[in-house]
């Protein structure tokens, strides 16, 4: 039913029932009239007028592009203009694909989802939380009922013993037929993949692998302890989480490219989880303590977190500079590396951490373009979703970010928000500051 018939609808009702009830119901439906027209879909279309079409794929910026988006789709990029569009003004502005954060836990009571939006994440890969809660924040946000982000889940990682963190549970396989019996509850359970912890047992794991890979569901996580990152790769595993286990499997540049190479030749990927390791040796604490954005992280949270001591680990700070240098390495090679920043950890802010990653990957040796498709295309292919997202073309999700600047000339332009448009929906600047409003704390 169109908007104006749907208000004729209304407008016969009001007479009905201010006959049936002497007027006493008309303010009621005048309220639920107003309520109509402000959210009736008005336009049948929006573009993008004018806008620099920032390409991932090939890192070109197009300029004078026009970007039309029909309810959650691209349809068409180019010259034309569709009548009675709703126009937004792209002039001297950059478009981008959507952002994802591949590597986060939502275990928190408290819902942060719409926190990720504003700051430009249309995508996140929950690595272990409470399966039951991620799914109905989820179910939500695909039926509309709330803003979100894309999010993929394993619910329960696996590891080889209980958890000692209450916000984590954690299926426990001690033995390979625990493991199976793991894999078999997670299948069960719908979950989009399957994540490991460290303390897994060698058999355990290979028994946990062995079924993913018959049942084409992703392995990801951590290399556990009993095993090397080349049996890792061996056995298929899908990610390799924060590179733990690797720097410990290869001892050189030339073995760690050849590693890589590995990587890419089996599909494993690498999520470095820079920021993650900065936090782990205390290398600038001082920044963190001193965020703008911590007062988005409501304090229920905030206080739970350890305090920053600003410890000066000289052995840590080494062990980063060896993690910095491999993921440096691997620009050398094909393998496709993942944004992820391990939000929900201490010190974390929802979707304005992956903005320090993205930096972290240029420190590291990234060109901004390949820290830029780390966070847009190369998630999306990982999840096999290529044909739908991670690159601005017609027919993909209308999953983009407005920016005031070019991230290609500088990466930390990504935080140069303008607007955000998720599954099609517009969130303009003034409305992502009214998100931020939302969950602004003292």
């Amino acid at each position: 039913m169109s908007p104006w018939i749907e208000v004729r609808f209304l407008s016969y009702r009001f007479q009905l029932d201010e006959q049936a009830f002497g007027g006493s119901r008309y303010p009621e439906y005048l309220f639920a009239l107003l309520l109509f027209l402000a959210f009736a879909p008005l336009h049948a279309a929006t573009v993008i007028r004018d806008v620099t079409v920032i390409d991932v794929t090939s890192s070109a910026a197009r300029p004078h592009q026009n970007v039309v988006i029909e309810g959650q789709k691209i349809v068409s990029i180019g010259p034309a203009i569709p009548a009675g569009a709703r126009v937004v003004n792209g002039r001297g502005k950059f478009l981008i694909p959507g952002l994802w954060d591949m590597h986060v836990h939502l275990w928190y009571k408290q819902n942060q989802l719409p926190m990720f939006v504003a700051f430009g994440v249309t995508g996140v890969q929950d690595m272990g939380s409470d399966f039951q809660k991620v799914s109905a924040w989820r179910d939500a946000i695909e039926k509309g009922q709330s803003i979100g982000p894309h999010i993929v889940t394993s619910g329960p990682p696996v590891d080889g013993r209980a958890s000692d963190d209450e916000k984590l549970p954690v299926i426990a396989a001690r033995t390979p037929d625990d493991a199976r019996k793991a894999f078999d509850k997670l299948w069960d359970m719908h979950v989009d993949f399957i994540k490991v912890l460290s303390s897994l047992s060698r058999d355990s794991y290979f028994a946990l692998a062995e079924q993913a890979r018959h049942w084409d569901m992703r392995l990801e996580g951590h290399i556990p302890i009993s095993v090397t990152a080349w049996d890792a790769v061996e056995a298929r595993q899908a990610s390799i989480e924060h590179l733990f286990g690797v720097m410990k499997s290869v001892s050189t540049d030339s073995e760690a490219l050849r590693f890589f190479e590995q990587c890419a030749a089996v599909g494993t990927r690498i999520s470095p989880t820079l920021v993650l390791w900065q936090r782990m040796a205390h290398i600038d604490d001082h920044r963190l303590k001193n965020d703008a954005s911590l007062k988005y992280v409501a304090p229920q949270i905030r206080t739970s977190w350890p305090e920053l001591k600003e410890e000066d680990a000289d052995a840590s700070k080494e062990e980063v500079k060896g993690i910095y240098r491999l993921t440096g390495l691997t620009t050398q090679t094909k393998v496709e590396v993942l944004a992820g920043t391990d939000t929900g950890d201490p010190w974390t802010i929802p979707g304005s951490t992956l903005h320090d990653e993205l930096e972290q990957l240029v420190a590291a040796g990234f060109s901004p373009h390949q820290a830029l498709r780390a966070a847009t295309l190369a998630p999306a292919k990982f999840l096999g979703w290529e044909e739908s997202m991670g690159s601005i073309e017609k027919g993909k999700l209308a999953d983009l970010v407005l920016l005031d600047a070019n991230p290609l000339e500088d990466i930390r332009n990504t935080r140069k928000i303008a607007a955000v448009f998720v599954r099609g929906r517009y969130l303009s600047r003034l409305r992502l500051n009214q998100i931020l409003a939302t969950n602004a704390h003292d």
